[in-house]
């Protein structure tokens, strides 16, 4: 992930993230990254590590599920998360690890309460040079 690899969208009321990737896997380690720096900034920590798992038929749909699987993870598992490996976005699925900390022991700083990826403007494209591109919005 370089300085390329996503950046911050205002949208009134809510907030987004723009984000690029080489293969299919880059992109959504990078628009989740994106997604984790929305939620807390500061030290990156670990000591948890959670596999995360979506499934869908198309790529935007399957982007959307895996984010919601994130922000799910970390709400039923009293969670932060500093870090995300993608390992796979194949045909229909996307597989991954999310590395962080228990709420109760964590040290970052919270920015927003991130309830969902939602569809409204969402972006998946490939463009010139075979590079990968979204736009997710995320309701607050």
């Amino acid at each position: 992930m370089g300085e390329d690899s996503f950046v911050e969208i205002d949208h009134s009321g809510d907030v987004g993230i723009e984000a690029w990737g080489d293969t299919p896997a880059e992109l959504f380690a990078n628009v989740t990254a994106g997604l984790l720096s929305l939620v807390s900034t500061g030290p990156r920590e670990s000591g948890v590590e959670r596999a995360v798992s979506a499934s869908a038929e198309r790529s935007d749909d399957l982007l959307v599920d895996w984010l919601g699987r994130v922000i799910l993870a970390a709400a039923v598992h009293g969670e932060v998360y500093s870090s995300a490996r993608v390992n796979a976005v194949e045909a229909g699925s996307a597989r991954g690890v999310l590395r962080g900390a228990s709420l109760a022991k964590t040290r970052r700083v919270f920015r927003f309460d991130v309830k969902a990826a939602t569809f409204h403007q969402l972006l998946y494209e490939t463009g010139a040079g075979g590079r990968y591109h979204a736009r997710v919005v995320f309701d607050l």
